[in-house]
């Protein structure tokens, strides 16, 4: 069974900024990464420029966009599909999940937080593990994308190496 975890964070947060780092990681670790992305806007799948491009650019093994225009993996969806469902299509043979977004699921989970967030804003999204920001801030736990990819790498494979900046 594949580690799932969540990177959550409101718009410009820095979520796709560290799954990005983290997938870069953990592939060239030789581990198979999957991303799952959530967008609450009408997105297209692997567009230049777009999180889903970066994802797979990064070594992503699988990348699956669920938007307001459907799901997206290698066939599209007119309804939205539970993440469970989502996480059950990929390769068993996959070692890490990363679900950017999914606010609502119960993976264990980062809170990213911009400068005018506040941990209290987090309070209705269940199993977050550590809050973090890109920038220095009061209710972050973790300052930087040193520090917050040293975390995950540290606490979910321990004794891995670390990344730099």
């Amino acid at each position: 069974m594949a580690l799932t975890f969540q990177i959550i964070g409101y718009k410009k947060s820095g979520k796709t900024l560290i799954t990005t780092e983290l997938v870069k990681l953990l592939t060239s670790r030789q581990l198979q990464v999957s991303v799952l992305k959530h967008d609450a806007h009408a997105s297209a799948m692997d567009t230049p420029g777009t999180d889903t491009a970066q994802f797979s650019h990064a070594g992503a093994q699988n990348v699956i966009l669920q938007s307001a225009n459907g799901t997206f993996c290698h066939q599209t969806t007119v309804q939205p599909v539970p993440v469970s469902k989502l996480i059950a299509q990929l390769p068993t043979s996959t070692d890490v999940i990363f679900l950017e977004g999914f606010k609502h699921a119960s993976y264990p989970k980062i809170a990213l937080l911009r400068s005018d967030d506040h941990a209290i804003d987090f309070q209705q999204f269940t199993n977050i593990q550590v809050f973090a920001s890109l920038t220095c801030h009061p209710d972050a736990t973790l300052v930087g994308k040193t520090a917050i990819c040293n975390w995950f790498i540290q606490t979910y494979f321990k004794g891995a190496a670390t990344t730099n900046d």
